[in-house]
């Protein structure tokens, strides 16, 4: 499953934890957090802290694993190159 924003993984959380049959003390206490904090997860709070979002993963025995993307954030739009071939062009037709 893609994980692309704090809403996907809550969604993901909350439904292992209810295919477990768990409640949401239960995952408090295996993650070693509070309650409240998971409520907190699983509406998508924000302002989670990564550790213990790793904790509550470890607690329902989902791995995380980050694969790198080929493509690199650089391979965006050069606007110096756009301008040099147009430079070109327009030298090309004179």
């Amino acid at each position: 499953m893609n994980i692309i924003s704090i809403k996907d993984l809550a969604g993901l959380i909350k439904q292992e934890r209810k295919s477990r049959g768990w409640t949401q003390v239960q995952l408090a206490e295996r993650s070693g957090v509070s309650r409240d904090w998971i409520i907190g997860l699983e509406k998508a709070k924000p302002s989670v802290e990564l550790g213990l979002v790793l904790r509550t993963l470890k607690a329902l025995h989902l791995p995380l694993e980050i694969n790198q993307s080929s493509q690199s954030v650089q391979d965006g739009i050069d606007l110096n190159d756009i301008l040099n071939q147009t430079r070109q062009r327009d030298n090309e037709s004179s």
